[in-house]
């Protein structure tokens, strides 16, 4: 009994993967052939194999480094060779973020008009939080984050007393903001998402972002 539930937990992931992997394929299809107009085919295939590592392996504890990224690219042991992979594909100068910005715009305008042909009523919702990398100090764009994890430690749970009391924690991270397209039934499309920092030459606030979503601009930090 227990080698059959060993077995059907091997064979679960592999049956569930593929379907989502299947799905994710079918929805960057668009930008994969905008991608193939300017890159080498071989960078278009790692940035689709880089979006279906980020799905199958992103995890809270984990923030998946260059160097792992690149393992789970191609493998453990060829990690040097799919780690320069992804660094040639971040590099080059042929694309750039703004590309992914208008395709997801396409997609949210291509469902607006879905949801309006169905009578079915459009809501663009807003969402924003940080991202925390408490342990960094010198990633590009960082600034000041109140550390959402530091406040969820503080809060009294039964039968453990005396949190940490004081002014909210501060972490290095960013600010992200998003707008959610969605209808009274249906899954939510996200229209526009972006990062932004308080900081250096790339300071900005939260007024202009939202601004900058709403007007459907590419406002690039």
């Amino acid at each position: 009994m227990n080698d059959t539930l060993k077995e059907q937990g091997k064979q679960a992931s592999p049956q569930i993967a593929q379907p989502i992997g299947e799905h994710l394929e079918a929805f960057v299809k668009p930008l994969l052939v905008e991608l193939d107009k300017c890159l080498d085919k071989r960078l278009v295939r790692t940035f689709l194999t880089t979006l279906q590592v980020i799905v199958q392996f992103r995890h809270r504890a984990n923030g998946l480094l260059l160097s792992e990224l690149g393992a789970y690219i191609l493998s453990p042991d060829k990690a040097p060779a799919g780690t320069k992979r992804l660094s040639n594909l971040l590099r080059s100068k042929k694309w750039a973020s703004k590309q992914i910005a208008q395709f997801l715009w396409r997609e949210a305008h291509e469902r607006l008009n879905e949801l309006e042909w169905e009578g079915n009523d459009p809501l663009l919702a807003w969402d924003e939080s940080v991202v925390e990398k408490a342990e960094s100090i010198a990633i590009e764009g960082l600034c000041s984050v109140r550390s959402s994890k530091a406040r969820r430690l503080k809060r009294i749970k039964p039968g453990y007393f005396n949190p940490p009391g004081g002014r909210p924690i501060m972490v290095p991270g960013m600010h992200w903001v998003a707008s959610l397209l969605m209808g009274r039934r249906g899954i939510p499309k996200v229209a526009a998402m972006r990062w932004w920092t308080t900081r250096d030459k790339f300071a900005s606030n939260r007024r202009t972002q939202e601004e900058g979503l709403l007007a459907g601009t590419s406002l690039e930090i």
